[in-house]
């Protein structure tokens, strides 16, 4: 069997030097056999649970058989290093079997995860499980209509073998998928999202995305009235189909270029399901602020949009329109040209937020423009115009003179970033 984590087999060892049997089983089973290093563990055990709990004094109790122990850090993303939120280590589940080995494995949706992997002796493999993987084929465990019946969210969770690992279906795992893909309606949106998520930002992504089109379950990743409609956004999709493992495994990243195959249903199509607030947000701002991004061509252009949008969402949207650049074949000379006006204005230290202003609201407030700090703000924010228009206005009776006229003259301050022709 394939090398676990440290982690992993110092409990295997742990338990299994105190005179008992252990077995990892599931998921983690296949996922190491095919290369990854999951982050979460089933594994059974002859030992009790008190003595479980003796060992691993650090472990949480769920119900009376089984102990979790959770050796994770959750990793934040750095869109910067392209580096994607994730956990590094691992979070175990020991359960003490009732009965045999052989009948837990009964429990287990796919032939993949009925392998039950013992440290010291050969894996229980009642179903084929390791040929299964090793032809990366997905099979079921029982009748596949049966499961999928009882629990439709497997249908999508058979296909995020698809995404990961590259698995095809057997016959009749497809057909059972095919006869009762209705039944997605009914299942949890936010199992249907994590289930999406997760395959959308595997290595093959792009097989994923051909197989959710073929077996019609577009419309329970977007809503009827998400689903593509027009020649363009199927052509769109259909080539993203094909580039889309050739970007970065950045969750957030692969799914603005999904919904943006979704033109005319655009804010339908991303609302569908549940994203939290934040990455709802940018996916929903991309499809506005990614022509403004474009045509953002010059310094005071490109200073104006960092500022409206800070460092964040920059980068967001920066990165999306690079990634359409690799899956498209776009021009990337809009991509250079707006890099290297970035580089110019970094390496220059020129102003960009409200924070880079030579004065401060107090200071508005002092000089007696205004006495309400709100409207302080606003004028200050007015001022990012005038020094992304030009670095030399960034000076303290520059600007206080300029927050003067704003404030008393709205005309003014509506055409502050008008330049007129004389």
């Amino acid at each position: 069997m394939a090398k676990k984590s440290k982690e992993v087999t110092t409990i295997l060892n742990k338990v299994s030097s105190a005179g008992y049997d252990i077995y990892c089983a599931g998921e983690c089973v296949a996922a190491t056999e095919l290369g990854g290093s999951p982050l979460d563990w089933d594994m059974y055990t002859t030992c009790p649970q008190d003595k479980i709990r003796e060992m691993f004094p650090e472990g949480e109790a769920i119900g009376k058989r089984t102990t979790r122990l959770d050796y994770s850090t959750f990793i934040e993303s750095n869109d910067l290093q392209n580096i994607a939120d994730h956990y590094d280590g691992i979070i175990a589940d020991i359960v003490t079997l009732e009965g045999s080995m052989e009948e837990q494995l009964r429990i287990y949706d796919f032939t993949c995860e009925a392998i039950a992997d013992h440290p010291s002796r050969a894996a229980i493999d009642p179903y084929g499980g390791l040929s299964d993987i090793k032809r990366r084929l997905l099979q079921p465990v029982g009748d596949a209509n049966d499961k999928f019946k009882a629990k439709p969210i497997l249908m999508l969770k058979a296909l995020r073998y698809v995404g990961l690992y590259g698995f095809d279906l057997s016959r009749d795992l497809y057909n059972a998928i095919k006869a009762n893909s209705d039944r997605l309606e009914f299942a949890d949106k936010e199992e249907i999202l994590y289930e999406f998520s997760t395959a959308i930002n595997g290595n093959h992504a792009g097989k994923y995305l051909k197989m959710i089109k073929g077996l019609g379950l577009l419309k329970i990743l977007v809503g009827e009235e998400g689903l593509v409609s027009d020649h363009r956004s199927k052509n769109d999709y259909d080539i993203l189909c094909e580039n889309i493992d050739r970007i970065k495994h950045i969750t957030l990243r692969r799914l603005g270029l999904f919904y943006l195959c979704f033109e005319k249903h655009y804010e339908k199509a991303v609302t569908y399901l549940p994203h939290d607030e934040l990455d709802q947000e940018y996916l929903l701002e991309a499809k506005r602020e990614l022509p403004k991004l474009h045509f953002a061509g010059d310094d005071k252009a490109l200073k104006k949009f960092i500022c409206r949008h800070g460092w964040d969402k920059y980068n967001y949207f920066d990165k999306l329109s690079k990634a359409q650049v690799i899956v498209y074949g776009y021009s990337n000379q809009r991509v250079t040209g707006r890099d290297a006006i970035l580089k110019e204005i970094l390496a220059q230290h020129q102003p960009i937020f409200v924070e880079d202003l030579k004065i401060d609201a107090d200071d508005i407030i002092e000089a007696g423009i205004t006495n309400d700090r709100k409207r302080a703000e606003e004028l200050l924010m007015m001022l990012t115009d005038i020094v992304h228009t030009k670095v030399q206005n960034n000076d303290r009776d520059i600007l206080l003179k300029h927050a003067r006229i704003f404030n008393k003259s709205k005309l003014r301050a509506a055409f502050r970033d008008v330049s007129w022709l004389r």
